[in-house]
């Protein structure tokens, strides 16, 4: 078998244009996973999660597949247009995103897709490393930054415009150093490099997306094994040693903020799978103004048959941890977004007694508040996923297939 092929009964009958795989309408519906007990967990893997005004949008190995919010009907399906997708832009813009395609054991090539119909509208080559093992697929890392896809591939790093593909500009790393991580947003792209012979070791560099021009410069000095560009706006450096982690924040000039140690926290990737490597990796965690938003690393609940975490909230400016919440019950918390009032997270529970939550951590406190309860047959499915609220109504778009049923879940929780 080829990794990643698109085999008969995967692709969702994406190519023939099959019927709306959505079921229940209105306050709630869901889209099964197609072969949700298989052990090739690559199978139902998503490459990104895509919220419009209208549809949710998941993309996956074997094409882009748009449900509409209010039916869960099929909207539109777009199949890949190579042997398989590999790969997508973490957000829109103005409803334009990019996707990866190639084959089983080259990923180079990127089109540019139009969600409002699905039409693919540019395509064009890009560097790809191509795996050396028959059972690897090596990804780029797509980053999105407003209305540019970046792109990080065999060690090459270029800027293409969503809306029509074009090249706007490729990195060249100075002499000695090499990419430790890299992140983006629209008001920078964020690199941690190691640089062996200039003799700054530890580096972190900003560019402007939109022409590829280096910008300031902060040396960081000897960086750990597993440091990660956490954070590009704001700009914040992670490195894990051993049972503790150390935070850096940087301004917008460069400068540093506060650098600040924490307990182990999860830095785990929620879209990691076996034999996929070089993904854009999305992790639990939130920050909005002085507040990050960081989760604990998982443990077993006592008696529970599932993993639980906390959250802890920490003032970015002076590195003081200001609380540590682990929800209505123990259990899994997924952060959905972070704002003025604290953070709304969505607590997992089980299949069995324990339906899941929307929940809100206050700001100022962290003390959990119950805002909606989710049917008991989501289960653990928001464990490892996108979600989405908006105007009450949750949507979940779990990244990896492991122990998840579902590929879509929709939930009119009737809170405005």
């Amino acid at each position: 078998m080829v990794l990643l092929a698109v085999g008969a009964g995967t692709a969702w009958f994406v190519a023939r244009g099959g019927s709306a795989t959505g079921s229940g309408g209105g306050k709630e519906w869901s889209v099964p996973l197609a072969n949700a007990d298989s052990m090739d967990f690559t199978q139902g893997l998503a490459f990104a999660s895509w919220l419009g005004d209208s549809t949710v949008i998941r993309v996956q190995r074997d094409g882009v597949l748009a449900y509409d919010l209010a039916s869960g009907k099929r909207a539109w399906g777009t199949p890949s247009p190579g042997e398989q997708l590999c790969g997508a832009t973490p957000d829109l813009a103005s409803g334009k995103g990019a996707v990866a395609y190639g084959s089983g054991q080259l990923c180079d090539h990127l089109a540019g897709i139009d969600t409002a119909t699905g039409k693919i509208t540019w395509k064009i080559k890009i560097p790809a490393e191509k795996s050396r093992l028959a059972n690897l697929l090596i990804t780029p890392r797509i980053m999105s930054a407003g209305d540019m896809a970046v792109v990080y591939a065999n060690r090459v790093l270029s800027g293409y415009r969503l809306s029509d593909g074009g090249k706007r500009w490729t990195f060249q790393f100075p002499d000695g150093c090499h990419v430790k991580d890299v992140n983006a947003a629209a008001a920078r792209v964020a690199l941690l490099l190691e640089c062996f012979v200039r003799g700054d070791s530890g580096v972190v560099l900003v560019l402007d997306p939109k022409t590829g021009k280096a910008g300031w410069q902060y040396k960081m000095g000897d960086l750990r094994l597993m440091s990660t560009m956490l954070s590009a706006d704001p700009l914040i450096v992670n490195q894990e040693n051993g049972d503790k982690n150390t935070v850096t924040v940087l301004d917008d000039g460069g400068r540093k903020v506060s650098e600040f140690t924490t307990g182990k926290v999860d830095m785990l990737a929620m879209n990691k799978v076996a034999f996929v490597d070089g993904m854009f990796e999305q992790r639990r965690y939130a920050v909005h103004g002085d507040r990050l938003y960081l989760a604990t690393f998982p443990e077993n609940v006592p008696g529970a048959g599932r993993s639980g975490n906390a959250i802890l909230a920490l003032d970015i400016k002076t590195g003081r941890q200001v609380w540590q919440s682990s929800g209505t019950t123990p259990g899994m918390l997924t952060p959905v977004r972070a704002d003025e009032h604290g953070l709304l997270a969505l607590e997992a529970g089980d299949r069995r007694v324990l339906p899941p939550r929307l929940v809100r951590l206050d700001a100022a406190t962290g003390k959990a508040e119950e805002v909606a309860e989710l049917p008991q047959e989501y289960g653990t499915d928001g464990e490892d996923a996108r979600v989405f609220e908006r105007n009450g109504v949750v949507v979940i778009v779990p990244w990896t297939p492991v122990a998840v049923k579902h590929a879509v879940i929709y939930v009119d929780t009737g809170e405005r």
